[in-house]
């Protein structure tokens, strides 16, 4: 059984942004992947039969707008869109939230195009933007509106 619930132990977060498999994909120069405790920041269980095998990430950007990350660890691939479409659905049950935004490193093709199958649609590129592995690297700005598809997420 999948489901995808808010998560407060952070050491359960931290064992999953520093799995080796998980930080190898999301390291960034200066950027330790870490828990981060700040009033605007929720994290949201990814779970399989019962068991943490990933973490959601939203920051409430501003009322309308949540950014959103991923870290699912090897075993919850399989199931990652639907696993993203339960946390999409947590984050669009807010009727005020218009839009949910995912900045993705360059490096990561592969999580672009799982932000695509979520619906998710390319706006721009931040070129240069941070740094991986001492070389500069561009982050990707995707999309997903409640106008646009959104709100289907919800069932």
């Amino acid at each position: 059984m999948l489901s995808v619930a808010p998560i407060r132990d952070r050491a359960a977060i931290n064992a999953v942004l520093s799995d080796p498999w998980v930080r190898a994909k999301i390291a960034q120069d200066g950027r330790k992947p870490g828990y981060i405790d700040h009033p605007l920041v929720s994290y949201h269980g990814a779970y399989v039969g019962g068991t943490l095998v990933g973490v959601f990430i939203a920051v409430q950007f501003t009322r309308w707008e949540v950014e959103v990350h991923a870290a699912l660890l090897r075993p919850a691939i399989r199931h990652g869109r639907d696993l993203g479409h339960m946390f999409l659905a947590s984050v669009f049950a807010d009727p005020e939230v218009l839009r949910a935004t995912a900045y993705v490193l360059g490096t990561l093709p592969s999580a672009a195009n799982y932000c695509r199958r979520l619906g998710f649609v390319d706006e721009g590129v931040r070129r240069s933007a941070c740094m991986v592995g001492g070389v500069p690297t561009d982050i990707l700005v995707l999309g997903l509106l409640r106008s646009a598809g959104g709100a289907s997420v919800l069932g």
